[in-house]
């Protein structure tokens, strides 16, 4: 193919994809037994190269700079939980999603929690400047909310008692609480449903549209539903499309 200097096209002649992802999301993104990357946004990434015909090279970036490695041409796209808000929006382009998960609020047992109103006096911990800060900003507010840099230190927080609650993705959550049972975390109540979508640059609209395309093409033929029972546990739900 000629190339005439849209993304896709550089893609294509390059033979490669250039991928941000992070390394220590599970089950989206996680280092296995020998040290290499995987997960569902993992496989995701591999399926995409391979239905473009290229080679995937990923690129490990951390929650804080998932835009920023787009917006410096780091990776020719995000795929790393990346969470439709308008705010992102903004500063990169962002496909329709190609996953949607429940997320929860955890807390040790013995903290009675059942809803958001009983939120207002709980110090509630969450990533900066993520999707859960954001919702939780919105719904709780206040100076109860503890911000830390990632999702790792938050869990941190937790662990050591600094805050009493927490926001994650069902299947996350249950992961945390079934490898801590000394913490005696339980489930208190489901807070959001987050919809992850791929970023691109904005002038990228010819790779958007095929990453579009890619999404509704194995929404319908199993992938996607597959990728969510193996990684998640869970039945996809139903993707919006925009």
């Amino acid at each position: 193919m000629k190339a005439d200097g849209g993304a896709l096209d550089r893609i294509l002649s390059k033979k490669k994809i250039v991928i941000a992802v992070q390394n220590d999301v599970t089950p989206y993104s996680l280092l296995d037994s020998n040290n290499k990357l995987d997960g569902l946004d993992i496989e995701v990434g591999r399926q995409i190269a391979k239905d473009l015909g290229v080679e995937p090279e990923f690129v490990v970036v951390t929650g804080a700079n998932r835009i920023p490695a787009l917006v410096t041409n780091q990776a020719d796209i995000t795929i790393a939980t990346l969470t439709l808000t308008p705010q992102r929006a903004a500063v990169v382009s962002l496909t329709a999603p190609y996953t949607a998960v429940p997320h929860v609020v955890i807390g040790p047992k013995a903290k009675e929690i059942k809803n958001w109103k009983d939120m207002k006096d709980v110090k509630i911990g969450v990533p900066r400047g993520s999707f859960q800060d954001q919702y939780v900003t919105q719904l709780v507010g206040g100076n109860n909310i503890r911000r830390f840099e990632d999702d790792a230190t938050t869990f941190q927080a937790l662990a050591s008692g600094q805050v009493e609650a927490t926001a994650l993705g069902i299947t996350v959550a249950k992961s945390i609480i079934e490898k801590n049972p000394d913490l005696n975390l339980e489930i208190k109540f489901e807070g959001a449903m987050t919809y992850p979508t791929i970023g691109t640059r904005h002038a990228d609209y010819d790779l958007r549209h095929w990453i579009n395309t890619w999404i509704f093409y194995h929404k319908t033929d199993g992938f996607l539903e597959a990728m969510h029972r193996k990684w998640l546990k869970i039945d996809m739900p139903e993707l919006p499309s925009y």
